[in-house]
């Protein structure tokens, strides 16, 4: 039980500070493009919590690599 405690609430902090550094507090200021990237990342988060045999970095990589990618609006 401790051990699914400590990794919602790392990969809980984890999501927090992704989503401060890309800038967005409400959700009327997010693009189409960003919304997907959000729900993509809530989507793979809960992956090794919902299997606590997975690492957890099967669900702070892919969180990494959503938030370095870059959006559509910079390539422009």
């Amino acid at each position: 039980m401790a051990i699914i405690l400590i990794r919602t609430l790392i990969i809980f902090l984890a999501l927090i500070v992704a989503m401060r550094l890309m800038g967005k507090r409400q959700l009327g200021e997010l693009e189409l493009s960003e919304l997907v990237v959000a729900v993509l990342i809530a989507d793979i988060a809960s992956i090794p919590l919902q299997n606590p045999s997975l690492p957890l970095s099967y669900g702070l990589i892919p969180l990494c690599l959503l938030y370095t990618s870059p959006s559509p609006r910079d390539r422009q």
